[in-house]
């Protein structure tokens, strides 16, 4: 038996779901700067309730709401950055930031050694068997730490009546179990005190019996153990004991129904443990409702009812977490939030089985997105959503938030959600049901094109968004607004209230024309802002055949222009630097090309000058440009989706090249390199890497004809091989 089966195969499948739930089309995620949206998309999460978020975000908002469990500001490390994400929107994380700081020191002995040397083993001693000292993680011996040995051994101090050297010897015993998980029946004898023969050490001696058969997936001698000191009079042993029953019961029912990648098998599962398990737990809940295992005890029963697929109670059990504290948990909220969705969410075929309103909205939720083409489930109706009415009694706004959801993302109504969600904003501080209320009103007003009332609206509420994350998307929200309403110079006023780094570049790189890009180099945000217009300005200055224009923009570089990339939309090659308008026109051939600024100014002069055209597409090809991101727009119902407005047509490489093969006055070795080039754009694949055009392959066939047999003299034509 694996060892890892025996307690947390749902560990494992939780992993598994998590990073199916989380793979993109790619193998990373990368921001979509949209708010309104029904495909789920775990790459791109939002502060408000959307069948588009991630479950588990939804599930945090509402833990956000309901138990004041702040929801966790995203990650701002670098990778992120990289990626281009800024708060909103937002990739789903529940790792735990935090870690268990290591207390031990060679100058500062841990609890543990200090109590076992009051104890009266030594400090050598203790060391030697703590060295030895493994971490069993995702197994049932999780339990078989530092911790509970110290637990174990400062019970064991209070027990007065037991003599000194029992008391030792049996913490040296303690101690020595910590390295022991599957280990052999020698083995583990040679673990055990000895000699024990006061009635008190005896009980301590039965429990180490116990624990040590229970770690070692012995739990025929486990309950024996456990059995016996049900009675003790000792109460820590006593309690002890009745919690570890069910756990022995437990792990007995699950240890051999895992498969190796984690996955249970309810065939394999033996349902008269199991049962036998939740009623231990339960009569130690009954015992002792506020004992020191409750909350463990509370989640091995919801462990329980998952193994039986009791989906409504499982169910019933997380709904307690919306009505108490976490601090009652044994784990914590990003922890919850994951069992949640991998146990419940991701599994539950019956809506019917769940009664509890936070819960079934996230479910509703996710019966809302846009299907697939492959998904045989029937739609989720109206009449559906509607008989669940009487289970939000509790909760109405939530049921009047999802009828309002419903109309504006399946029935695509945006007049009947408006009339649904009709209550104008107070001057109270958003919690994230009013938020997502508000925020569906603005998309509603938006579809009937009423986009003054969605600007007053967005407007309104960014005084009000007080919670983490609010303000971000309303920025988003707001600057998708001026954009598709044609006011794009508002978002870079000096009093306006958008300030998202990221939202403004975007508008940018993708939308501003040249006289706002020269605006915000002149009077930036930022130094980062600055640097953002002045590559776009260039980039665009050059590629959109504005020479004169890119001679008088490229003066305002220093000497030396930064080496720093900054980031320009995601792409595969490495993003560029404002050192790239400095390139020298060095390149790994013999085709010389002048420096850049030289180029622009032949182009300037001579729009069809050849070698400045090919030095043109040297440029292009030697810096990995010919599909840099801002040569593309976003989809259109994406930030930065509308109309640039830099006039002129990109330059692509293939262009240039037909105009210098087209041009009979083009020198000999300019028109072979151009040749030579055209072919090589659609190598290896036969697909055009150079541009957008379609070239047939007689067309390409024919160039390289024309370059064997006319240009055949040029190390160019001497090099080709093939046409693709």
């Amino acid at each position: 038996m694996s060892l890892r089966h025996s307690i947390t195969g749902g560990f494992i499948l939780s992993v598994l779901f998590s990073l199916t739930a989380q793979a993109c089309s790619d193998d990373s995620c990368y921001p979509t700067w949209d708010l309104k949206r029904d495909l789920l998309d775990t790459c791109n999460n939002t502060p408000f309730l959307s069948p588009a978020n991630d479950s588990r975000v939804n599930l945090q908002l509402l833990l956000a709401d309901y138990v004041h469990t702040p929801l966790p500001t995203p990650s701002a490390d670098n990778y992120y950055k990289d990626q281009g994400y800024a708060q909103v929107p937002f990739p789903v994380d529940l790792s735990d930031e935090t870690e268990t700081a290591n207390t031990e020191t060679t100058a500062q002995p841990s609890p543990l050694t200090n109590q076992a040397i009051q104890l009266g083993m030594t400090s050598a001693a203790v060391s030697t068997l703590l060295t030895q000292n493994n971490t069993w993680e995702g197994s049932r011996c999780a339990s078989n730490n530092q911790q509970t040995a110290l637990t174990y051994l400062q019970q064991l101090a209070k027990a007065t009546d037991i003599p000194t050297e029992e008391r030792q010897s049996l913490a040296q015993s303690r101690i020595a179990i910590l390295q022991s998980c599957d280990a052999d029946q020698s083995q583990q004898s040679g673990l055990l005190p000895a000699n024990i023969q006061s009635p008190s050490g005896l009980l301590f001696a039965n429990y180490l019996q116990g624990a040590l058969a229970f770690y070692n997936g012995d739990f025929t001698q486990a309950l024996v153990s456990f059995n016996a000191l049900s009675l003790s009079t000792q109460p820590w042993l006593k309690e002890t004991a009745s919690y570890m029953k069910g756990r022995v019961f437990l792990n007995s029912a699950q240890q051999d129904a895992f498969d190796d990648m984690g996955f249970p098998n309810n065939e394999k599962i033996d349902m008269t443990s199991l049962q036998a398990a939740e009623s231990a737990f339960n009569s130690y809940l009954t015992d002792y409702p506020q004992g020191q295992y409750a909350a463990s005890a509370k989640g091995l029963l919801r462990r329980v009812y998952w193994l039986m697929n009791d989906q409504k109670r499982l169910a019933q059990s997380y709904a307690y977490w919306f009505e108490h504290p976490s601090k009652e948990a044994n784990i914590s909220s990003n922890q919850l939030v994951q069992e949640i969705d991998n146990k419940l969410l991701l599994s539950t075929s019956n809506a019917d089985n769940i009664d509890d309103p936070q819960l079934l909205t996230i479910i509703d939720l996710m019966l809302m997105r846009q299907r697939n083409s492959d998904d045989s489930r029937p739609p989720f109706t109206l009449a559906q959503l509607e008989a669940q009415q009487a289970r939000f009694a509790k909760q109405p706004a939530l049921y009047t938030y999802l009828l309002g959801a419903y109309a504006l993302y399946v029935e695509k109504d945006a007049n009947k959600t408006l009339s649904i969600l009709s209550k104008e904003p107070t001057d109270k501080p958003l919690d994230y049901l009013t938020f997502s209320q508000q925020t569906l009103r603005g998309f509603a007003l938006e579809s009937n094109e009423q986009w003054t009332q969605a600007e007053q609206l967005w407007l309104k509420l960014i005084p009000l968004a007080k919670q983490p994350l609010q303000r971000q998307q309303l920025e988003l929200a707001l600057a998708m607004n001026y954009e598709r309403n044609e006011k794009l110079a508002q978002i870079f006023a000096h009093n306006s209230l958008i300030k998202t780094p990221m939202v403004r570049e975007i508008l940018l790189r993708n939308v501003a024309g040249p006289a706002l890009l020269r605006q915000q180099i002149s009077k930036p945000a930022s130094a980062q802002e600055h640097d953002v217009a002045l590559f776009t300005l260039l980039y665009k200055d050059l590629t959109h055949g504005f020479y004169a224009d890119f001679l008088t923009d490229v003066k305002q570089l220093p000497e030396k222009a930064g080496t720093e990339p900054l980031f320009m939309g995601f792409t595969y090659n490495a993003q560029q630097a404002l050192a790239l308008f400095q390139w020298d026109g060095k390149n790994a051939t013999e085709y010389q090309c002048p420096a850049l600024s030289e180029v622009a100014q032949i182009l300037r002069d001579d729009k069809n000058n050849p070698r400045a055209l090919n030095c043109l597409g040297e440029f292009v090809f030697r810096h990995g440009l010919d599909d840099f991101p801002l040569n593309n727009q976003p989809e259109s119902h994406e930030l930065g989706g509308t109309a640039t407005q830099f006039a002129g047509k990109l330059f692509s490489r293939l262009d240039g090249y037909q105009q210098v093969i087209a041009n009979k006055a083009a020198a000999h070795d300019d028109k072979a390199y151009a040749l030579y080039r055209a072919v090589n754009c659609f190598a290896p694949s036969g697909y055009n890497s150079c541009g957008s055009q379609e070239i047939p392959i007689e067309q390409r066939k024919q160039w390289f004809h024309t370059l064997k047999s006319q240009y055949g003299d040029t190390r160019w034509g001497q090099q080709l091989k093939y046409y693709w």
